[in-house]
């Protein structure tokens, strides 16, 4: 199959993609929209951004050709016309290169309070542009196309990552202005509204997705999964000592980022 038959055949399928930090109960987002119909759903499938991703950082044309030769061929072989996906990594470079291919995702633009993620990601030692881990699935302040501390190398872990949660943050604002004008459908969630059911029905209004069940099995059976513990990781985490001046981190990096330097167009 050649590139423009792959892109008229993908057009025909609903893709729906997240912006997020990770850390953000991104597995529990993925199954909650087994209660949706007509959808597959799926978290962190193969093939994986993160085999490009550092790649895709300094060229976009790598993360085309991953999208015509890997993901997308994998997508339009899913056995149902909407196709959904919640990992962290499509929004670090993968977005722009879908519009420029013609195509068309909606948005689910997925929150959780940026400190309780810096402070997972530190406790996991994913520190952005400084672990093994943070390099691979993460952002860097190294990278273009970020809004990046002029002294970012001097920076606490934890303040590098809560830099990250800041620059997703910023993306997703300027994510979600670029698709609505596109034509796509947003959804803006958070992991305790998607723990409620009026949550669940809000996020399908929004995508225009209805619910799999009546609406009172639906009510039940999400209610019952709701229970289970979200954000759970393979990993372990370390040993690593939270620092007791969380605040005084927070506004020196606010206070530094004022006078960052922007190196790109996201």
């Amino acid at each position: 199959m050649n590139n423009d038959e792959l892109i008229r055949k993908i057009q025909q399928k609903r893709l729906i993609f997240t912006v997020t930090t990770g850390r953000s109960g991104t597995a529990y987002l993925a199954s909650i929209f087994g209660f949706a119909r007509m959808v597959y759903s799926v978290h962190e499938p193969s093939p994986e951004y993160a085999d490009v991703l550092r790649l895709v950082q300094t060229n976009s044309e790598r993360a085309r050709e991953f999208l015509l030769t890997k993901k997308l061929p994998v997508i339009l072989a899913t056995p149902s016309d909407i196709y959904v996906e919640t990992s962290h990594l499509a929004c670090k470079g993968f977005l722009e290169p879908l519009l420029e291919l013609g195509v068309v995702p909606d948005l689910i633009i997925h929150r959780r309070a940026p400190r309780d993620v810096a402070l997972s990601m530190l406790k996991m030692g994913t520190i952005p542009g400084r672990s093994d881990k943070g390099l691979r699935f993460y952002l860097s302040p190294a990278d273009p196309g970020v809004f990046a501390p002029s002294n970012w190398h001097t920076l606490h872990d934890y303040q590098l990552c809560y830099w990250y949660c800041l620059e997703i943050e910023r993306r997703a604002g300027n994510y979600k202005q670029l698709f609505k004008e596109a034509g796509a459908r947003i959804s803006e969630t958070t992991l305790a509204g998607l723990k409620t059911f009026d949550g669940l029905t809000d996020c399908f209004t929004d995508l225009d997705l209805q619910v799999k069940y009546p609406g009172w099995l639906s009510r039940l059976r999400f209610l019952r999964s709701a229970r289970v513990k979200v954000n759970e990781s393979r990993e372990t985490k370390k040993d690593i000592r939270i620092p007791n001046n969380i605040d005084d981190l927070e506004a020196a990096l606010l206070e530094t980022i004022e006078t960052s330097v922007f190196n790109g167009s996201v």
